[in-house]
């Protein structure tokens, strides 16, 4: 039941990631932070007590408050969000190589999601492409949770599976969900493409966006 409830959830947010990531630039990043501090807190607690990914109570409460941290940090400093957003989808690859492997170690999946995780914010912020950065990540990391969800509906993987990339890992060895997933974010990415014009950010980038 809570499986099909969250993949529900997962479904709706990623959506709105896919094809208004940047067209709804305030909401977007706060959406994107929320999920990927849920999806921490989750992990953390397991990985901390062994128990299964949002399994218990515990897990639920941490992933919630850990989440509403990362949105309020994506709201606040809009630059930040958009670093997030990079981060996330080193985080997802990292998680996904090791799980292509056939490796289930926490501390090697941990290590290697931190890796990709402070990998893509470095490439990220040398870049300074933030527009663009949030373009590309809000489709990419969109559509991943559009799949991840559609997974938990249909029973293929469980709550435990979201923490540690196993989303990642299926999509990758499966034709059968990455030509799903990588035509859903092309289609996100062309869809937020003809707004992009309209998208103007201040200078400033540790502040809230606003539009200028």
């Amino acid at each position: 039941m809570w499986d099909i409830v969250v993949g529900i959830v997962a479904i709706v947010l990623g959506l709105v990631l896919v094809f208004a990531g940047l067209r709804f630039f305030f909401a977007a990043l706060p959406i994107l932070g929320f999920i990927l501090g849920f999806l921490i807190g989750g992990a953390g607690v397991n990985a901390i007590f062994g128990d299964g990914v949002f399994s218990t109570i515990t897990s639920w409460i941490v992933g919630f408050f850990l989440g509403l941290l990362f949105a309020a940090i994506s709201y606040l400093w809009w630059y930040a969000g958009a670093l997030l957003a990079a981060g996330s989808t080193g985080a997802a690859l990292g998680t996904a190589l090791v799980r292509a492997f056939g490796s289930d170690a926490r501390w090697l999946i941990f290590l290697f999601a931190a890796i990709g995780f402070v990998l893509f914010i470095a490439i990220a912020f040398l870049l300074a492409l933030p527009v663009y950065i949030v373009l590309v990540n809000t489709a990419f990391v969109g559509a991943t949770v559009v799949i991840g969800g559609l997974l938990l509906v249909i029973n293929k993987i469980d709550r435990a599976d979201l923490g540690y990339g196993n989303v990642v890992a299926i999509i990758n060895e499966s034709w059968w969900w990455t030509i799903p997933m990588i035509v859903l974010a092309i289609a996100g990415i062309v869809s937020q493409l003809s707004a992009i014009n309209s998208i103007h950010l201040q200078e400033e980038k540790w502040v809230p966006a606003q539009p200028v």
